[in-house]
């Protein structure tokens, strides 16, 4: 059976960090691959001028070129094609030359995970152009692997799966798609809700993520607005008697290692009614920051307050699918156990 490899490499004005993107898939020590470069920007001819130069007939250009956008981008990727594997590689990160192979390796080593996902070492851009090495990674661990199964609070703001570091099983892919709709930043908590679990993790930093100085990421009220749906959606899924519980285990998330998320659990509570138990459990100093915050920016607040009205396409794209099969079965935090 064959292990090729079908690269979606995407790109929008950074030729300097697509040559670089280009490199490391070149270098790979698993060499059945093909990859097709994703133009965002039609007129940019510097893209195809980097390919050719670079000689590679496994690498293309997608044609005809067109502004997909990120997610348009992303979702591009997830599609049946010839070869069994795909990955996806920003142009402003690169892999290790043992990427692919110890990504494949694993995949056949667990059948029963459609997708893997690989940690990320974390690498700093300096004016000028030059990078620095963070010395962190994204995910404590750093060597071995594990199997990472559905579970309601995992799904609750945070993400594990990383784009650039996926290689995953391209059978029925084309129904892990996200909203076209959404922003860039929140694509990887979207798929978790669709991608077929359990999925498997690999611990070894193999691929480079870059924080460049320039990002596209939303602004605060555009991720806080997300967060409201995304963690809205996980309560109003659950079993109206886990609600509590998983109420209580995100509060106590929050008051040990996350205190922007209380923001979230309290606006999630006052904004979506099945998860009122997140407001039911917040205490009153809490609130009152919470109050002291909306006086403090009242356009932003007037912003979130329009949540679930602005983005109900969204709110109802994420109460449907394989993780809300799972939420009706699961009773991990029923109060009647």
């Amino acid at each position: 059976m064959t292990d090729a490899v079908r690269i979606y490499v995407v790109t929008f004005r950074r030729p300097q960090l697509l040559e670089r993107a280009l490199r490391s898939v070149m270098a790979q020590t698993h060499g059945d691959w093909a990859a097709e470069v994703l133009n965002d920007d039609p007129a940019d001819a510097r893209v195809p001028r980097i390919i050719e130069a670079l000689g590679d007939p496994r690498i293309r250009l997608l044609l005809p070129s067109m502004h997909r956008g990120g997610t348009g981008n992303f979702n591009h990727a997830f599609r049946t094609v010839a070869e069994p594997f795909a990955s996806i590689l920003e142009d402003d990160n690169w892999w290790e030359p043992g990427f692919l192979s110890t990504m494949v390796a694993a995949l056949a080593r667990h059948p029963e995970a459609a997708v893997a996902c690989g940690n990320e070492r974390v690498w700093k851009e300096n004016h000028g152009g030059t990078w620095t090495d963070s010395g962190r990674n994204a995910w404590p661990e750093a060597e071995g692997e594990r199997l990472l199964q559905w579970r309601a609070l995992d799904k609750c703001g945070a993400a594990r799966l990383c784009n650039s570091s996926l290689v995953f099983r391209t059978a029925g892919s084309e129904k892990w798609r996200t909203p076209q709709s959404i922003p860039i930043d929140v694509t990887e908590h979207f798929r978790e809700r669709v991608a077929p679990h359990p999925m498997l993790l690999i611990h070894k930093p193999l691929v480079n993520f870059a924080q460049t100085l320039a990002t596209s990421r939303s602004s605060g009220a555009v991720w806080a607005s997300y967060q409201v749906l995304l963690v809205g959606s996980v309560l109003a899924l659950a079993q109206s008697g886990c609600r509590r519980g998983i109420a209580r285990a995100l509060w106590e998330r929050a008051r040990k290692s996350d205190p922007f998320l209380a923001t979230t659990l309290i606006a999630t509570g006052l904004l979506v009614t099945p998860a009122r138990a997140l407001w039911r459990e917040a205490r009153l100093p809490e609130k009152i920051r919470f109050a002291a915050g909306v006086l403090r920016h009242p356009v932003s607040a007037a912003s979130l307050l329009r949540t679930l009205e602005r983005h109900s396409h969204e709110w109802a794209w994420l109460q449907k699918g394989a993780f809300a099969e799972f939420m009706a079965q699961d009773l991990t935090f029923s109060e009647n156990r």
